[in-house]
């Protein structure tokens, strides 16, 4: 009987040992994949803020948000391009904010902003900015005013 017991004891020494093995590996956390930054289209758009459309007008007429300012700005786009990131096309970015008014909340520097907002209808505005499909925002990058009246 003693071997039996040794048989036994030896048994239970290795299925414990194996237990404490397997559960010490299982028992710890995951390895978490590296955080990829979501990459964000950068958008062009090119248009008249506040502009009155033509009674024919198919372009689009978007509404911006701007940063410290409660008054929403109609945007008339002439020209959209999507210049870098995923693969994405103005119409299918178009067709996100469509639903939603403001279209866009735009984010950029109080300088940048008030510049914008004192555009008139007759000067072209030229935006660069990348796109933030989660909260619709537009975090511009370049802007540039000039005064030609090139609106079909």
């Amino acid at each position: 009987m003693p071997r039996s017991w040794m048989f036994l004891a030896r048994s239970l020494g290795i299925s414990l040992a194996l237990l404490l093995v397997y559960s010490s590996a299982y028992g710890q956390d995951p390895l978490h994949p590296p955080v990829i930054p979501q990459l964000k289209p950068l958008v062009k758009l090119v248009g008249f803020l506040n502009a009155t459309p033509a009674s024919t007008n198919v372009q689009p007429i978007l509404t911006l948000k701007l940063p410290g300012d409660k008054k929403h700005y109609t945007f008339l786009v002439t020209e959209m391009k999507v210049m870098a990131g995923p693969l994405r096309t103005p119409d299918s970015i178009l067709s996100e904010v469509k639903p939603y008014t403001p279209n866009f909340h735009v984010r950029a520097s109080r300088e940048i902003a008030t510049q914008i907002a004192s555009a008139t209808s007759i000067e072209r505005l030229t935006i660069l900015a990348e796109y933030s499909r989660a909260d619709r925002a537009l975090q511009i990058q370049s802007f540039e005013k000039s005064g030609d009246d090139e609106r079909q």
